[in-house]
């Protein structure tokens, strides 16, 4: 069984279309850290990951074929699999969080799930893509 080997998620690649928008979104409104920009590529870390590998976000222009040579010609946002990306915040950070997006003008929407424990920021980038940013909340009744 491989699922008990794994040791955590090492990266998430989102296709774009246009790399300068979106990458100026994740470094500068959500703060993401660069580390490498290269003409169709773009990473950035999210967190320290395992064994050197940290946790990446990676934007890939639409025109890089994926592991197995399949080229996606076009992004369709309602067309997409990707539900969402969630990130993980302290729940201390929650509220600076939401003010931080809110003052940026970017569209939030708050959610409360009783069942975890967690509350929840859900936000979109310039290409339609959700991202959730997630804490769990030990003053939530749990349900």
């Amino acid at each position: 069984m491989i699922g008990k080997k794994i040791k955590g998620l090492g990266e998430v690649v989102i296709r774009v279309q246009n790399m300068a928008l979106v990458a100026d979104f994740y470094q500068n409104i959500i703060g993401l850290e660069l580390i490498q920009q290269r003409g169709k590529y773009t990473f950035f870390k999210i967190a320290e990951g395992h064994a050197g590998h940290d946790q990446m976000l990676a934007l890939f222009d639409v025109s890089i074929p994926t592991a197995f040579g399949e080229t996606k010609a076009e992004i369709l946002a309602h067309h997409t699999s990707l539900h969402h990306i969630a990130l993980e915040i302290d729940k201390e950070d929650y509220n600076a969080t939401l003010y931080k997006l809110e003052q940026a003008g970017v569209e939030v929407k708050t959610e409360v799930f009783e069942w975890v424990q967690w509350k929840s920021i859900f936000i979109k980038d310039p290409e339609m893509n959700i991202i959730e940013f997630v804490c769990f909340d030990d003053t939530i009744q749990a349900t």
